[in-house]
């Protein structure tokens, strides 16, 4: 196990994985708003009120952390630690109440985690990964798995509540001047926004409750600009009341939330970036990530979540490249890296719900890939997979869910799963656990039928079974089924 401990301006969370990997499994994660970086800019000092609290949630974290059995743990401390005046004071009874030594983290180093972070859940990132606590943002471009030179910028939203005073319009020109002074603002007019930070996911929550969004997974959400724009419009006109009686907005957060849009919109607009997509990985995944050795930061985070669950639940890992031969002639000539990934991927958990009643497997696998903890994969392809496995496994009693998957991923995407799903039933229906797919069974996508070539030496696995699931599976590319023996 590995547990990050991260002090920051307004809140403490611990988080535990359940194992230094490249795909981390939270066992455990729980925040406490603290607030310390509250009125830092007027005083010069962290809240009297918010260090009671913090340190309170530090000595719990101890106590879980013994009580878990966690061997390795790393305390880091931000923006609100280094800049104030009691900040070391504050550091030391820290690590005295957490019983780990608590690393205040420089401006850089914080961006340099984040955009670790993001680059361990969203290895395809290209643009700005933007940070946003209590006290700082931090900027860093990100693409092709590298990063530039992060930069820090004093405008989170406790601070910016305190230097404006609570005026939103106020801390509009404070941001606005220090993102016109960046350098290299220019280089990432385009790109996209990858969002860190509880106050921007609280954005984002609040804009899937609003546009009746079918998931609820956060990592990996995107915002069109314009549908960005309209959510930080909204959060900047309600005042702190309002706020406080919507169900998606935690009450400690209310009155930051604004402030928080503020940030959001001026990037956006300042920026010039088309997207906002949000990383459910940030400062504590890049700790994790980075202290991994190249080879396991090299690993794809999907493959290797999708193998664990295979090893873990599966009944043979190795059945994954006979269902990948076997499916792949569907598939020839259309399939680019990404698509033929997911492929993979799917083929990696098709067998991952065998334990489960039978009558269940097709929701069960459908539910719990739309939730589950998969880095390496956004919303598209996560529904992909989600629907790839409720075809394998022949539907079942949430059909009522299924449309509102299909209209987020298109007809396109919404057939690839129905074709592939059926395509991996009709395999464990003609060879059990897969075995021996590849050598006595073989599918032909021709002008006008799908043919099952099945070996002489097998042909008493012929049935009405068989004959359904390969019709089923033709009639999805408008096909004539057939079987033909050969050999």
């Amino acid at each position: 196990m590995f547990g990050v401990i991260d002090i920051g301006s307004n809140s403490v969370r611990l988080v535990v994985f359940e194992a230094a990997s490249r795909n981390p499994i939270t066992l455990f994660n729980e925040k406490a708003i603290c607030a310390i970086g509250r009125n830092m800019v007027s005083t010069g000092r962290l809240d009297a009120e918010g260090i009671v609290l913090a340190l309170a949630a530090l000595k719990r974290f101890r106590a879980i952390i013994r009580g878990i059995g966690v061997r390795s743990v790393v305390a880091v401390a931000t923006a609100a630690a280094r800049d104030a005046g009691n900040g070391r004071a504050f550091v030391q009874r820290a690590s005295e109440a957490c019983g780990v030594k608590v690393r205040v983290l420089t401006g850089e180093q914080e961006a340099e985690y984040a955009a670790l972070g993001v680059l361990a859940g969203l290895p395809d990132a290209d643009g700005l990964v933007g940070d946003l606590g209590g006290g700082s943002l931090e900027l860093t471009a990100v693409k092709n798995g590298a990063m530039g030179q992060g930069v820090t910028l004093p405008f989170g939203p406790l601070r910016l509540i305190d230097v404006a005073k609570g005026r939103l319009d106020r801390a509009r020109g404070i941001v606005d001047d220090a993102l016109m002074a960046m350098p290299g603002i220019e280089k990432v007019k385009g790109r996209d926004l990858y969002a860190v930070g509880g106050v921007w996911r609280n954005i984002a929550r609040l804009h899937m409750a609003r546009t009746g969004y079918p998931l609820t997974v956060l990592h990996g959400y995107e915002m069109q600009r314009a549908e960005a724009l309209r959510i930080t419009e909204f959060v900047m006109a309600q005042n702190q009341k309002t706020l406080e009686r919507m169900a998606d907005v935690p009450k400690r957060r209310a009155e930051s939330l604004p402030f928080g849009a503020l940030v959001l919109d001026r990037v956006l607009r300042l920026c010039q970036l088309e997207r906002v997509i949000i990383s459910g990985f940030g400062v504590r995944e890049g700790v994790l990530f980075k202290s991994l050795n190249a080879q396991t930061r090299a690993l794809d985070p999907l493959l290797d979540a999708a193998g664990d669950t295979a090893e873990r639940f599966g009944r043979r890992s190795e059945q994954v490249e006979e269902l990948m031969d076997f499916t792949g002639p569907l598939f020839a000539g259309a399939e680019n890296d990404e698509v033929q990934r997911q492929r993979r991927a799917a083929c990696m958990l098709s067998d991952s719900a065998w334990r489960q009643h039978p009558d269940h497997r097709a929701d069960l696998s459908f539910t719990y890939l739309l939730q589950a903890q998969i880095a390496g994969i956004r919303h598209r392809g996560r529904s992909f997979l989600a629907l790839t496995l409720w075809h394998r496994y022949g539907g079942g009693a949430q059909d009522h869910m299924i449309a509102p998957i299909e209209r987020l991923v298109g007809l396109e995407i919404a057939l690839r799963a129905e074709r592939l799903g059926r395509a991996l039933r009709l395999g464990y229906t003609l060879a059990g656990s897969a075995r021996g797919l590849g050598k006595d069974f073989r599918l032909e996508l021709k002008r006008d039928e799908l043919v099952l070539r099945i070996s002489r030496k097998r042909a008493d696995i012929r049935g009405d079974t068989v004959s359904k699931r390969l019709e089923e599976l033709a009639t999805s590319f408008a096909r004539e089924p057939r079987i033909a023996l050969v050999g």
